[in-house]
């Protein structure tokens, strides 16, 4: 790939600069998904009223204050709150790294973090299987959305890990920050880990050894907590095919994981953030064996960082009741209605989602 090549497939990729924003807002206006759109997030509210507003929309931080997620947050969930905003540095740029449980959720929760805070919106990462028409693309790149290249070659892996890391060092270098799953796609069982490659791509960008590269990225960690589990039986179902077959995704599948995550009720939503990685805590896993010692490390203690900062709700230690057959946390963490709505939940859930599971043999 030469510079000019190498230069069109960045601008492809980048969020749009405050320059190319009223016409992607003209775009999204003429686009008939807008309708759409404005009756799932904004109930009653006139579509011809969201156009005339995106018309007037000049910059992504004045597209993020004028259609924030808080509309979405208030139908959907039964309180979002948020802690740990100190660990976040003031006039300098990071590299913000969570658990992912939700495809739009997980980063764009953190953005009302940085607004409600006084802190400058980040960007945030979004696979290209996930551009999945023209008005998708104008609203994520409207939005700060960078993104990411799936798929392809091996070779094409090692480009694209090399273009990712060298514009999240940039973005950071910069002053200013962005945000990345821990991994690519989702947890379906709840078992967040920090992928080991994401770690080694971190030290592809900038100068200087692995340490100091990770270390220039100002990495800060956050939790996501949802009380009721984004997409729980569309997750259950993948789980379920995965352990007795090849799973293959249906058309239109990675839409209705984001509809149904953004619509689906969450119960209450927290956003811990927690403390950045220290330079001395990398150097002295710099100081291993190997490098891979040192990858493998950074990649656990992020994981230690977002287990700590997890926050279990009444329905966690409830499931472990029933799954355990016990009564360890009854009384202690949830009383007997709590438990009675969870169950009721489950069947209603259960039932109205059995038809999912038919077509598996």
């Amino acid at each position: 790939m030469n510079n000019i090549e190498a230069a069109t497939a960045l601008d492809s990729l980048r969020p749009y600069t405050d320059a190319e924003i009223p016409a992607a807002m003209r775009r999204m206006a003429a686009d008939p998904t807008l309708d759409e759109v404005v009756a799932f997030a904004f109930p009653g509210v006139d579509p011809g009223a969201v156009r005339e507003k995106l018309l007037q929309v000049r910059s992504a931080d004045g597209f993020q204050q004028a259609f924030m997620l808080e509309n979405i947050i208030r139908s959907s969930s039964s309180g979002f709150t948020f802690g740990g905003e100190r660990n976040i540095g003031r006039g300098e740029g990071h590299l913000f790294i969570s658990d992912h449980r939700d495809i739009v959720l997980d980063g764009a929760l953190l953005q009302l973090v940085l607004i409600y805070s006084g802190l400058p919106t980040s960007e945030i990462t979004f696979g290209s299987n996930l551009v999945i028409s023209g008005f998708v693309e104008d609203f994520g790149r409207s939005n700060k959305m960078y993104k990411i290249i799936r798929g392809g070659s091996g070779r094409d892996l090692v480009r694209n890990s090399h273009i990712l890391s060298d514009h999240i060092h940039e973005v950071v270098g910069e002053g200013r920050s962005i945000w990345i799953s821990q991994r690519d796609g989702r947890t379906k069982d709840g078992d967040d880990r920090t992928d080991q490659g994401l770690v080694k791509m971190l030290t592809l960008g900038g100068e200087g050894s692995p340490a100091e590269a990770l270390d220039r990225l100002h990495i800060v960690p956050f939790a996501v907590s949802y009380e009721y589990e984004s997409c729980d039986a569309l997750k259950a179902r993948e789980i379920y095919v995965r352990r007795r077959a090849a799973y293959e995704k249906a058309p239109g599948e990675d839409l209705r994981s984001i509809i149904t995550g953004v619509k689906q009720p969450k119960g209450a939503i927290h956003i811990e953030v927690c403390p950045p990685l220290r330079s001395e805590e990398l150097t002295e896993l710099a100081a291993g064996e190997g490098g891979n010692d040192m990858i493998r490390g950074v990649a656990a203690l992020i994981d230690r960082r977002i287990y700590e900062a997890y926050r279990l709700f009444p329905t966690n230690y409830i499931a472990y009741d029933i799954r355990s057959g016990s009564d360890a946390y009854r009384g202690r963490e949830y009383g007997a209605r709590q438990r009675e709505e969870f169950v009721a939940y489950l069947k209603t859930s259960c039932s109205t989602s059995w038809s999912i599971f038919m077509p598996i043999r």
